[in-house]
């Protein structure tokens, strides 16, 4: 008897935490903050001592957002192109982030950066599957400067930033 009132008791316990786990509702709209760990690859093709074209492949986690947006412990993957002149770059993308339900949101990007320091990026949210589709809205971000990758030939690296959106 003992056995079943503490394996109901468990039960119980695993069904209310879930619940806050699983029942936070996405809302319609509103803005927070925004932190991601991310890696990636890249190949690069020079173009003389004064230009390059680099494309890259960037994959990473949402750490930390509004426990009620879209972004909320989503994973996501950025696929981009940079040009580069003189050690100053310009980079453009697309973003999808992948919900854990499965849904997704998708943006454009840009992005500068230059002499080996922080980049700023502008994602613009373009729509999305599921409980995202017509999102949209604007996350800006920035690099945080001094993250070492450790495996050659790929990049680590932390974003920090503010966001906000709109779901019809």
């Amino acid at each position: 008897m003992i056995r079943a009132t503490m394996a109901f008791l468990l039960a119980l316990l695993l069904l209310i935490s879930a619940g806050t786990v699983f029942g936070a509702e996405m809302a319609k709209e509103g803005s927070g903050d925004y932190r991601s760990g991310k890696a990636g690859t890249f190949e690069f093709l020079p173009m003389g001592k004064e230009r390059g074209q680099m494309n890259f492949e960037e994959i990473g986690v949402v750490v930390d957002a509004p426990e009620n947006s879209p972004l909320y412990n989503a994973s996501f993957r950025f696929l981009g192109s940079s040009h580069i002149i003189n050690g100053k770059w310009k980079a453009n993308g697309f973003v999808v982030w992948t919900r854990p339900n499965g849904d997704q949101v998708y943006a454009v990007g840009e992005a500068s950066g230059g002499g080996g320091g922080p980049s700023s990026s502008v994602l613009t949210f373009v729509g999305g599957t599921g409980t995202c589709a017509g999102i949209e809205g604007v996350l800006e971000i920035k690099g945080v400067p001094g993250i070492k990758s450790s495996k050659k030939g790929t990049w680590s690296g932390i974003s920090i930033g503010k966001f906000n959106w709109k779901i019809p």
